[in-house]
């Protein structure tokens, strides 16, 4: 698989206010009960009611701050509270695509990956009246640039994608990806990436985006790493879940002592509880020292940027 990638152009890089950089904070709007419920016991069961308040509670923290977002929204949880995806919108927000079913890009096919984003595109559109011109894969479940998924985007009207960690893991991560927003040619057409934010330090690239990473490290890391990606006019893209502003214990009712042993529950039940509480702390301290907008403003900068700076590169095949 092969796909051709245009770096932005160093104007686009520090487009914006002069001295100032444009940073992107997203959401992305999933149930932790139902999925980590669909990992333990393999049943499909809707979203639970947690995620309503968990995700009011982002909403408020924003508008404190002033800022506007973008949150990425699970089709099912669209589904069963299509007021919540309602009332991000009036706030506001820009609403982007985290698929309909949340499963992993990686093991489906083309046909099945098309309908599934068919499906939530119309229903966020539906629900909102906004175009959905941005999406993100569940897991960040793209492994190459040349993956036949960015075609299958850009054909099906996306226009920006946010689905590349920059980063080698054992679950995700392209290590060879750019650190900056970049265009991917496809057969479909172009599609802009804006990679998730890492630090360069040195010979290695310190994940500061958001998730796991955001809860280890410590508050001076991410200060600092912030502080130097913002000198460099460098995008940080940072991503939340409902989850982490969950208010008490997360922890599935229901379960059986068998299912209470399930190593996805007992993994899971520890790692998204460990310091969980410092998230909005975190959170609020980066609102107020720098610059947030939607990713959508940010792919309009870059895209318009870029087509006066470069032509257009021809389309190189992507294998499906």
């Amino acid at each position: 698989m092969t796909a051709r990638t245009r770096e932005a152009s160093s104007a686009a890089q520090t487009a914006g206010t002069p001295g100032v950089t444009r940073h992107a904070f997203t959401v992305d709007v999933e149930d932790w009960h139902q999925l980590l419920r669909r990992r333990v016991t393999g049943e499909t069961a809707g979203p639970s009611p947690h995620v309503v308040p968990a995700t009011r509670r982002i909403l408020d923290l924003l508008d404190e701050a002033s800022v506007r977002g973008t949150f990425f929204v699970m089709g099912r949880v669209a589904d069963a509270y299509p007021e919540l995806v309602r009332e991000i919108a009036r706030r506001g927000h820009e609403i982007g695509s985290h698929t309909y079913d949340h499963l992993l890009v990686w093991g489906m096919e083309p046909g099945a990956f098309r309908r599934d984003v068919d499906r939530s595109r119309a229903q966020l559109q539906d629900l909102t009246g906004q175009p959905v011109l941005g999406f993100r894969a569940p897991e960040f479940s793209v492994r190459a640039l040349g993956h036949w998924s960015f075609g299958v985007l850009a054909e099906a009207g996306f226009r920006y994608d946010s689905s590349v960690f920059p980063i080698p893991g054992a679950r995700y991560g392209i290590p060879e990806a750019g650190l900056r927003p970049f265009a991917l040619e496809t057969p479909g057409g172009a599609l802009w990436e804006f990679p998730l934010a890492t630090w360069q330090v040195g010979s290695r690239r310190l994940p500061i985006a958001g998730g796991s990473y955001y809860r280890l490290l410590p508050d001076a890391i991410l200060r600092r790493a912030l502080g130097a990606l913002d000198a460099a006019g460098q995008p940080a893209v940072l991503y939340f879940h409902p989850y982490e502003f969950h208010q008490g214990r997360l922890r599935l009712d229901g379960l059986t002592a068998a299912q209470r042993r399930h190593p996805a529950y007992l993994r899971f039940g520890l790692l998204h509880n460990f310091r969980t509480g410092a998230v909005e702390r975190r959170v609020r301290s980066l609102l107020s020292h720098f610059q947030f907008v939607p990713l959508g403003e940010l792919y309009q900068q870059y895209a318009q940027t870029s087509r006066a700076a470069a032509p257009p590169l021809p389309h190189a095949p992507i294998s499906r």
